[in-house]
């Protein structure tokens, strides 16, 4: 790699999550610099393995300089700084105006405009965005940007009612601005009383904008039931299935920027680590339709081209059943081939792992009644659960063969 390709930012790319017939916008470097693949060069699954074999699972992209802010900079700095002049007027004023009203619109419809052709480069922009300190600010643009990209890759919308929910989205945490900065920032766990005031944001949103002439009621439905849950234990206890979709759709872009931006309590969550929270959030938080739609559209843009999880990952699934990941379904991130291999039971409040000695094949694709429910993130768990079947001599000779870095 020469030395201007060296100065630039390199994007890693870890080979074991990279699904096959896989090819990126940019040329693919090993570690020390060498060009391995040209651009738009198609990832098979004998050159992953070659690369690997030589070069271990890590590589890099380096986006072109002339690339690199292809939702250019300047319309997402002006973007937020235009976001930051609306909001401090609001909270200056206490009201929100029509004025108010038409920059949000024109701030969406820019964003909306350099999307045409822009998406990857818009993501990775997103996510150097991030600062915990004007958190509002950058939240409003960042999510309205993800509910852009899903809205229009989702194509359940068009035209006007596209913009309507991304400006709900938005404007989505407008009611944030009523609430004291002590208990929005607050580094501890909230007492019942801030958790009602937080509680209160969708509420509050909605009543600052209501009273404006013309205004779309998808933007007013997104801002109210953007809290809403599947098991109906959201904000309001509203019953889920009732509601419209664009609250659904907000909803899970404002989850997965809250948990990919860092918090005064914790770290920042990776791409993939954030996605996987996400499916394990299916018939909880949301329904399955959406999670599978904001995974699938949205899933390797998010995460540099990868998969968020591989072969050799263990899953629980809807039936209790703990599975290994044989083979990642690329049309459908939600069905992977399986292998089933035991199943949690309950003997009074315990609960126990039964291994069984001769694990089942599933393909989710086909499977009608088995359904993925959870990824497993924890480590302790995943490590005893390695340790079982290395002692019950299960599967172990598969995992050597087929699944990288099993030890």
């Amino acid at each position: 790699m020469n030395s201007d390709n060296m100065d630039r930012r390199k994007v890693e790319i870890d080979l074991d999550y990279i699904m096959p017939d896989t090819s990126f916008v940019y040329p693919i470097y090993s570690p020390d610099g060498e060009k391995l693949l040209g651009e738009r060069e198609v990832l098979t699954q004998s050159k992953i393995k070659s690369i690997r074999d030589k070069y271990g699972s890590k590589v890099y992209y380096s986006p072109a300089e002339k690339d690199a802010s292809v939702l250019p900079s300047y319309v997402y700095h002006r973007a937020l700084d235009k976001t930051k002049n609306v909001l401090n007027d609001i909270i200056i004023t206490n009201k929100f105006t029509k004025d108010s009203y038409k920059k949000s619109e024109e701030i969406i419809e820019e964003i909306l405009d350099e999307l045409n052709t822009k998406e990857l480069n818009a993501i990775n922009l997103l996510k150097e965005m991030k600062s915990y300190d004007e958190y509002l600010y950058y939240h409003s643009v960042n999510v309205g940007l993800l509910s852009a990209l899903l809205v229009r890759k989702g194509r359940k919308y068009k035209g006007d009612e596209i913009k309507s929910v991304v400006l709900g989205a938005y404007l989505s945490d407008l009611g944030k601005i009523r609430i004291e900065k002590s208990v929005l920032n607050k580094p501890d766990r909230l007492s019942e009383e801030e958790q009602m005031e937080i509680k209160l944001h969708p509420q509050e949103g909605y009543n600052i904008i209501k009273s404006l002439e013309g205004i779309d009621p998808i933007v007013l439905q997104t801002i109210l039931f953007h809290h809403e849950r599947y098991d109906d234990e959201g904000y309001y206890n509203l019953p889920y299935e009732t509601l419209p979709s664009s609250p659904k759709i907000v909803a899970i872009c404002d989850m997965y920027d809250a948990l990919t931006t860092p918090k005064p309590y914790r770290q920042a969550y990776t791409p993939s680590e954030a996605l996987k929270l996400i499916v394990n959030s299916v018939d909880k938080q949301f329904d399955r339709e959406i999670v599978s739609d904001f995974v699938n559209l949205m899933g390797t843009l998010l995460n540099n081209s990868q998969a968020f999880y591989r072969k050799g990952d263990f899953c629980i699934l809807n039936t209790g059943e703990i599975t290994l990941v044989s083979e990642v379904n690329p049309r459908d991130m939600m069905k992977p081939k399986m292998i089933v291999f035991a199943r949690f039971e309950e003997s009074g409040k315990k609960s126990s792992l039964r291994f069984f000695q001769n694990p089942i094949e599933v393909d989710l694709a086909k499977d009608m009644k088995r359904k993925l429910s959870t990824i497993i993130m924890h480590q302790k768990l995943i490590d005893a659960i390695r340790n079982k079947l290395k002692e019950r001599r299960i599967l172990v000779d598969y995992l050597y063969m087929t699944i990288p870095d099993w030890h």
